[in-house]
Formats: structure tokens, C-alpha cells, sequence
């Protein structure tokens, strides 16, 4: 996993934008575990979470938006656009620091069972 901080400018020493880029594909059970788990931690904080995903079993990228508690389904886009396949997550946040994102991602990513090919 990489990562990525750039810092929006913004009248509130309180928030801040990072992005994290995630290089082997994602299982899709476990980004929607790992989501609803930093939802029930700080979901009032997570202020905006939107990202283009490499998920396990798919050939097409997919999008990601949310909004503190409210997730939008996520939508299979046609194509990539480049050679680049490694996810990228951009997350805008109150109050919560980078680390506890990246940990919580590379704990799951590292524990997660190998689901193989799916069809």
C-alpha cells in the first residue's frame, strides 16, 4: 500500500485530505467490511470518501462516493483509463488521523482470506 497526503486548504485546522493508493486488487467483501467498519468509528468525521477501486474478480474499475454515514452504490465504470491499476481512496476527514485509515486497511487487506477467482 501507498500513500499519498496532500492537504486541502481550508479555514479548519481540523480537516484534512489525504489519499491512500492500494496496489493489488481489493476483495470486494472485504472493502464493504473495512468501510462499515470506519462508518461505525468515525462516520460523522469521514466527511467524503470517493475513490476508483481494483476489485478482486472484475475487469472493470469501480467508483466509490460517500458521505459521512451515506454510501452511494458503487458504479462499474467502462474502462480504465490508463495502464495504472491500483486503487486510489481520497478521503476528506474531521478529526481523524491518516493512521487509523491506513491501519485499519492494511490489518483487513493482510488477515482477509484469498477468495480466488471469482466468475
Amino acid at each position: 500500500m501507498n500513500a499519498g497526503v496532500s492537504r486541502a486548504r481550508t479555514d479548519d485546522d481540523h480537516i484534512q485530505s489525504f489519499a491512500i493508493i492500494v496496489d493489488q486488487p481489493i476483495p470486494d467483501a472485504m472493502l464493504n467490511d473495512w468501510l462499515d467498519l470506519l462508518l461505525a468509528m468515525c462516520g460523522q468525521d469521514m466527511l467524503r470518501i470517493k475513490g476508483i477501486l481494483n476489485v478482486r474478480g472484475r475487469t472493470q474499475p469501480i467508483a466509490i462516493h460517500g458521505v459521512q454515514h451515506l454510501f452511494y452504490p458503487p458504479i462499474e465504470l467502462p474502462g480504465w483509463t490508463s495502464e495504472d491499476r491500483r486503487s486510489k481512496l481520497v478521503f476528506i476527514t474531521r478529526d481523524v488521523p491518516r493512521a487509523i485509515i491506513e491501519e485499519t486497511l492494511e490489518a483487513f487487506l493482510a488477515t482477509w482470506p484469498d477468495e480466488g477467482p471469482t466468475a
